[in-house]
């Protein structure tokens, strides 16, 4: 049974297009799906728009190039001055599909995103990827070697319906909440094992955006500031 459903993974992703990515299949920020745009109602982490200013995202859909080599060609991105994905020597892109797998060892990737503008204070920092046939390993993702605040499983089909057979697709958001912003952005995460197929990879990047009671909150401190301000100048005067 384990070899069939190798089998099946590996000509998914060789001889036939993948499935679940933007580029090649059903898109997995449509409704029941697992992916969000920080500015979707359902993205708790979010309440931006990609493209704002002191806003940073990179979004990967399709790979190709060399094991080792930092590949920068994104399917989308904002706000950055360098954005690259690079992968180990077990793991290829496969030329059919764009997608990254591995026939014999665990599949390790590294990301690294630099935004152009500096960060003044605390961010938020929300990756979200698309695995078809092994998991991630989900205990592996970090950042800047922390693990994130919190992380979830946000699709998971153990026998999603493709062209080449049932897989299993897996559809993962990490999410950290820094006190300061680093310089550079650095994302580890590896494979549970090999034959995975790994699709799409979205990374956000933004300061923490006040709720309507915390505006409230700022306003009336503001607020307070100036008469104070205002009644020591009236004093002095």
């Amino acid at each position: 049974m384990k070899l069939r459903t190798m089998s099946v993974i590996a000509g998914l992703l060789l001889a036939s297009p993948a499935l679940a990515d933007i580029t090649n299949g059903p898109d997995p920020y449509t409704a029941g799906f697992g992916f969000d745009k920080p500015d979707d109602a359902t993205a708790a982490w979010g309440g931006w728009t990609r493209g704002d200013a002191g806003t940073a995202y990179a979004e990967w859909d399709t790979f190709s190039g060399a094991p080792g080599t930092p590949y920068s060609t994104v399917y989308g991105s904002s706000g950055v001055s360098n954005s690259t994905l690079t992968w180990n020597t077990v793991t290829f892109a496969a030329s059919t599909s764009g997608n990254l797998y591995s026939f014999s060892g665990t599949q390790v990737y590294d990301i690294d995103i630099t935004s152009s503008t500096a960060f003044s204070g605390p961010v938020t920092v929300a990756l979200q990827f698309e695995t078809w046939g092994t998991a991630m390993d989900y205990s592996s993702i970090l950042l800047n070697g922390a693990a994130p605040t919190s992380g979830a499983v946000t699709y998971s089909d153990p026998a999603f319906s493709s062209s080449m057979g049932p897989v299993e697709l897996n559809q993962y958001l990490a999410v950290w909440t820094l006190n300061s912003a680093p310089t550079n952005f650095h994302i580890d995460l590896q494979s549970a094992g090999p034959h995975q197929s790994f699709a799409q990879v979205a990374v956000d990047i933004a300061a923490p955006i006040p709720e309507p009671g915390e505006w409230a909150m700022l306003l009336a401190g503001l607020g307070l500031m100036g008469a104070i301000v205002r009644r020591r100048n009236a004093k002095s005067a």
